[in-house]
């Protein structure tokens, strides 16, 4: 008989009967497993293949996710869906997007109903998401509108259309896009073919206008168990690009949408992050580098810990090194946790400055200096660029402690829906993925 040991009990919801159940999180046959106790049947979920990894990362986490869940918190990450309609038929696809009937296009005066209720609800960033934005006839005048409206834009795009209209990205620039979150999952064709997504070049083609219109570039990569050995490469290839890129993003993949790959070539979490400070991984940080999401409540920040890690860079005309190097940010981040304030200026602009500047290494000052000066000044070369990992596949246990902190939303017809409940909600649920779809609408 398996040993079981449990790691904690919380609630969950049940995603037949879509009820909170008691649920709880154990080990079991070296595996970390989300169990939903519905009276009809137990729901298990495998979170992850490395319980030490697993446990080592929760423990870095300052969010007291044990606790009731604090008032105020935000969504920091905004979605808002402007078609179902895709130019490409990828073999995983969380929307399903593209192929017969997939042609909803959201009415302008729609869409910008949604951003209006997302800005009244307190976003101040929001991406256009998909399908695939750029199809989508009245996207300059959506960005348009939107901008005006105060929003700072981003889209999430496979890049195809920039590639094949050289003055797409300036004139998306032009019309008020601030940033680009480009899917680019592998330099190795093989690899993209069995994701049906063998568009290389248009991807770096894409990548080269975006960066000559001075769009911030995010590049997000679906790994599996074929592409884990290439991770390293993709962290090389994105710092080479320049300070231009952002953000790097590393999720798995989810049986969600369309599924067409066999389920054994999936990974979690802990198999990017073992992949990325192993031998064949990158040299730009190592597991020491790698924390959970900040908590911080004047921001209406307090991520749960299973939500994702990230990894800072520190941006240098002579390449990237961590930014834990200079700041403990492990320190850092257990003083922004710490911190139960009421959001006012003090405590949301001069409050974390004070408490970067006590969670400064001694040693690091004068590259944090330099770091700061290049950064403020707006030099060539320097900059911040965030790594995150995330684990869709583990969202699959709508974990209330996590769902309560959820800090991103998708802005649907009938409001602001968690991420996760979005895309594993029932499709009798208004607001999930499947019934928007059903009602002409995403």
């Amino acid at each position: 008989m398996s040993t079981v040991q449990l790691l904690r009990k919380t609630t969950a919801l049940c995603r037949r009967c879509h009820t909170p159940h008691p649920a709880e999180v154990v080990v079991r046959d070296h595996k970390v497993i989300g169990i939903t106790h519905c009276p009809d049947h137990d729901d298990e979920v495998e979170l992850s293949s490395d319980p030490g990894l697993y446990t080592d990362l929760t423990n870095r986490s300052p969010t007291p996710f044990d606790e009731p869940p604090p008032a105020g918190l935000k969504y920091v990450l905004n979605y808002l869906s402007i078609t179902n309609a895709c130019n490409f038929h990828c073999a995983v696809c969380g929307t399903n997007a593209g192929g017969p009937g997939k042609n909803t296009f959201l009415s302008v005066d729609e869409i910008c109903r949604r951003a209006r209720q997302a800005r009244e609800e307190g976003a101040r960033i929001l991406h256009l998401f998909g399908g695939e934005p750029t199809l989508h006839p009245g996207l300059l005048t959506i960005i348009r509108r939107l901008s005006d409206m105060g929003l700072s834009l981003g889209m999430v795009t496979n890049g195809y259309l920039l590639s094949r209209e050289p003055g797409l990205a300036a004139t998306l620039k032009q019309s008020g896009l601030k940033r680009v979150c480009l899917q680019f999952d592998s330099l190795n064709r093989e690899s993209l073919d069995f994701l049906a997504r063998d568009f290389l070049e248009e991807k770096k083609k894409a990548i080269r206008y975006a960066l000559e219109a001075g769009l911030q570039l995010g590049l997000n990569c679906t790994a599996t168990q074929r592409t884990l050995p290439e991770l390293g490469l993709l962290i090389e290839h994105g710092v080479s690009l320049g300070s231009g890129v952002r953000n790097m993003t590393f999720g798995c993949v989810a049986p969600v949408g369309r599924f067409l790959i066999p389920i054994d070539d999936t990974v979690d979490r802990e198999q990017i992050v073992a992949a990325l400070v192993g031998t064949g991984g990158t040299r730009y940080f190592d597991l020491e580098d790698v924390l959970p999401l900040p908590a911080f409540l004047p921001w209406g920040l307090q991520v749960h810990p299973d939500c994702g890690v990230h990894i800072l860079l520190a941006r240098e005309p002579g390449g990237a090194r961590p930014l834990n190097r200079y700041i403990d940010l492990r320190r850092l981040y257990r003083r922004l946790g710490r911190c139960r304030r009421k959001m006012t200026f003090f405590s949301a602009r001069v409050l974390p400055l004070w408490h970067l500047c006590r969670s400064v290494r001694g040693r690091g000052l004068p590259d944090l200096l330099r770091l700061a000066a290049g950064v403020l000044l707006r030099k060539d070369g320097y900059g911040l660029l965030n790594i995150g990992i995330t684990d869709y596949r583990a969202a699959a246990f709508l974990d209330e402690q996590r769902l309560q902190r959820c800090a991103s939303a998708f802005h649907t017809s009938v409001g602001p829906i968690h991420g996760c409940l979005h895309f594993y909600q029932r499709p009798d649920v208004p607001g999930s993925l499947e019934y928007e779809a059903a009602h002409q609408s995403c």
